[in-house]
């Protein structure tokens, strides 16, 4: 596929080549995904196209830094899933949602938003403070990193990961964007 720095200027002037290889691309990735989360074909639809306005909206609005434009657009779609469901699943009992559709796709945006700047910060920490998050997030318990990194005891590996989310917490604050999005 194209580099993402050919990707975006094409995706901005709506080239159709750019359109078709996201389609013949990534699309296949993101219908799978859905359609093994329990979607279907018109959800993986909606959401890809309603992903490509967001990104478009997003892209015209602000400078980005994007690795690969086909893993953020597959996350953005991810994400969206992942929305869409939690919804599903609240009001799956045919109860009508009073919710405003612009209303969700802002709260969207400003949730997808957050993620990029949590992301992006969470690449400036060190590779051990990463890793070591990394462990936590996936709920792996304080023995296992005890014995992983070998450290002297739990207390030390709780220190060390209260250092590095402190630490990812400072970063994400100093950020312009923090007070913009908190609110």
């Amino acid at each position: 596929m194209s580099k993402t720095n050919d990707l975006i200027p094409g995706f901005l002037r709506g080239e159709p080549e750019i359109l078709q290889e996201l389609y013949t691309e990534t699309y296949p990735i993101v219908k799978r995904y859905i359609m093994s989360r329990d979607g279907s074909l018109k959800d993986a639809e909606d959401i890809f196209h309603n992903a490509l306005v967001l990104l478009f909206v997003k892209l015209k609005k602000e400078k980005l830094k994007i690795q690969s434009f086909e893993n953020y657009l597959f996350t953005v779609c991810r994400n969206m899933w992942r929305r869409e469901n939690k919804k599903k699943r609240v009001t799956n009992n045919d109860v009508s949602t009073l919710v405003n559709e612009s209303v969700e796709m802002s709260t969207f945006y400003t949730e997808q938003n957050q993620w990029d700047l949590y992301q992006e910060k969470f690449k400036e920490l060190t590779e051990g403070c990463q890793s070591i998050l990394k462990l936590v997030f996936q709920k792996i318990g304080y023995p296992s990193i005890v014995e992983t990194y070998g450290y002297a005891s739990e207390i030390v590996a709780r220190q060390r990961v209260f250092k590095c989310k402190s630490r990812l917490v400072l970063l994400i604050k100093r950020d312009t964007r923090y007070m913009r999005l908190k609110n």
